[in-house]
């Protein structure tokens, strides 16, 4: 399973240091099965909430972290 995270940052900070820690605001979203759920229910997630409007100085980026690993072997 996946944790969908959805960053908010800034224009000024590229897209690779929009961290946890750089971020102007996280949102956390639903669980996803695989990393593709995760991207586009991020999208759909952040589009369909309306709670958070971004400004012309800010974009979304969509993260998944891994919350298990499944079934493993032995």
């Amino acid at each position: 399973m996946f944790q969908i995270m959805m960053l908010v940052c800034s224009i000024s900070i590229p897209p690779a240091d929009c961290q946890t820690d750089t971020a102007i605001k996280i949102i956390l979203g639903p669980e996803a099965a695989n990393e593709v759920q995760c991207g586009l229910y991020g999208q759909a997630y952040f589009a369909e909430m309306g709670q958070y409007k971004l400004t012309g100085g800010e974009y979304l980026k969509v993260t998944c972290t891994r919350t298990s690993i499944g079934k493993t072997a032995g």
